[in-house]
């Protein structure tokens, strides 16, 4: 959001800036006929709490900036000398311009983000002016027309309530005009995400408890005590600049670290995967060139066996066709690993169906009905509910159970059980997979599902870490537990209701 304000604040409609500060420019004009030479000591009172105002703010945001003082002072000075505070709040803005200017070149100050980044900074200066303003003017008109007197005396009830209603009105104006002028520039009334200026009632919330207390503070310390009262109710005004501005600088830090941390995390993943991708690199041709090598042995006794002179034909032919057999099915075994490897490093995504999880079960232990019986295993299944259809992608959990479900029966001894067991539990189902075999080793247990990790002297170390993506893409967890007596049992957990 910052970057896009800075750029677009380039674009500026200078009408609508020009349209604003000529209507601040006015209302400062028409406060001259105000002129009381009574107040003339409280002008230059107000003077220095002006100027002192103008250089102290508080960067909220890109966009936004606050001076509790020069918000509080102005407010003030509106009910104490009436509409001739508008002249003298721009006089004063004017008379500390090029005071500022010197403590920027010192070093000492420097202008908020939303001027300096500014196209046109002398038309922005005015249009914030201006808003100022006109909000004062909206204020001082609500409460003359209450029947409000100048100076305000906050000593009853009835001055006390046009206060507050031209407080009311007079932040509303402001709010207003700040929306107005955003707008203009970035197209959004208000810039979400800061905490002052993200909404009407954001700034009004703000300024009628953030700066109208101050300005009866001030109010109050004028009329008891004078210009030294004046001066010593600024003092609550300045510890609330302290305070804030300490939390805005400790919130600008920690944002700045959250983005060092984001940048260093983003590292660390990085060499995290370059380090996977090295290891993975390097297991892959392990294995790769094991089996190639593999291959080019059983080429070099195929031709030796076919050269072979002393033996007779029909048995160079009879050993050549076994060669070729172990040929195919180390080439099978390269393939199958090539191919789980494909699978297990692209990105899977899964089209989900309504469908019984049940009846994927029976389709799965129907097709290992053979294996199982060649390994002597007997599939033990019972089903306490889940029966209902979910979304679910058929084709890839079903590779997923079957995975977990062929490790648990070549893990099993001959004439055992492997037993499968469906569950329902409030909004989840759960397969739980348990084998009769030696177990996991307890060092293994954090490699179990890691790619490339397998105890099998044939098997790629891709079949489980396989088995709990698409589980996670569904939603699910697939963990590992070692039984009380012997053997393991992987526990397949998926909510019934997928989040998009």
């Amino acid at each position: 959001m910052a970057s896009a304000l800075r750029a677009s604040s380039y674009a500026v409609p200078l009408w609508g800036t020009r349209a604003i500060g000529g209507t601040g420019i006015l209302f400062a004009l028409a406060g001259i006929f105000a002129f009381n030479f009574g107040y003339i000591s409280l002008y230059w009172a107000f003077v220095p709490l002006l100027g002192l105002g103008a250089v102290l703010y508080i960067e909220v945001g890109e966009d936004f900036f606050v001076s509790l003082m020069l918000l509080a002072s102005t407010s003030t000075l509106v009910y104490v000398v009436g509409l001739f505070a508008l002249p003298v709040v721009a006089v004063s803005l004017v008379i500390v311009a090029p005071i500022f200017v010197i403590l920027q070149r010192l070093g000492l100050a420097r202008p908020p983000r939303t001027i300096r980044h500014d196209a046109h900074p002398g038309w922005r200066v005015l249009e914030l002016l201006a808003i100022l303003l006109i909000a004062l003017f909206a204020r001082y008109t609500l409460y003359r027309s209450w029947g409000g007197q100048i100076p305000l005396q906050i000593g009853e009830f009835g001055s006390l309530a046009r206060f507050v209603v031209s407080e009311i009105g007079g932040w509303v104006v402001f709010a207003l005009g700040y929306g107005l002028q955003h707008r203009l520039r970035y197209g959004v009334l208000y810039t979400p995400g800061l905490d002052f200026a993200a909404s009407l009632s954001s700034l009004l919330v703000t300024g009628l408890f953030l700066v109208s207390p101050h300005v009866v503070i001030m109010t109050l310390g004028l009329n008891t005590v004078g210009i030294t009262g004046l001066y010593l109710a600024c003092l609550p005004v300045g510890a609330v600049h302290v305070f804030m501005r300490t939390l805005t600088l400790r919130r600008a830090e920690i944002e700045r670290q959250n983005v060092q941390l984001q940048e260093m995390t983003q590292d660390l993943l990085r060499n995290e995967r370059m380090v996977a991708i090295g290891q993975m690199s390097s297991t892959i041709s392990h294995q790769i060139l094991q089996k190639v090598g593999l291959l080019g042995l059983q080429c070099d006794v195929l031709g030796d066996s076919l050269r072979d002179k002393s033996i007779p034909v029909a048995e160079r032919l009879s050993e050549g066709q076994e060669q070729s057999a172990r040929l195919d099915v180390s080439i099978d075994d390269l393939n199958a690993t090539l191919s789980d490897l494909l699978i297990f490093s692209r990105d899977v995504a899964v089209q989900v169906e309504p469908y019984s999880l049940d009846m994927l079960l029976g389709e799965i232990l129907q097709e290992l009905q053979s294996a199982a019986a060649a390994q002597e295993v007997e599939l033990v299944y019972l089903c306490e509910g889940g029966d209902e259809t979910f979304p679910l992608d058929r084709i890839k959990l079903k590779q997923a159970l079957l995975n977990v479900l062929t490790n648990a029966i070549e893990a099993s001894p001959v004439g055992e059980q492997v037993e499968i067991c469906l569950q329902r539990y409030d909004a989840t189902v759960q397969v739980t997979i348990r084998d009769q075999g030696c177990g996991i080793v307890e060092a293994d247990f954090d490699r179990v599902f890691s790619p490339f990790f397998s105890t099998k002297e044939t098997g790629s170390g891709l079949g489980l870490p396989f088995a709990r993506k698409i589980v996670e893409l569904h939603g699910g967890t697939l963990r590992a537990v070692n039984n009380l007596d012997r053997g393991a049992t992987f526990i397949l957990t998926v909510p019934l209701a997928r989040d998009e």
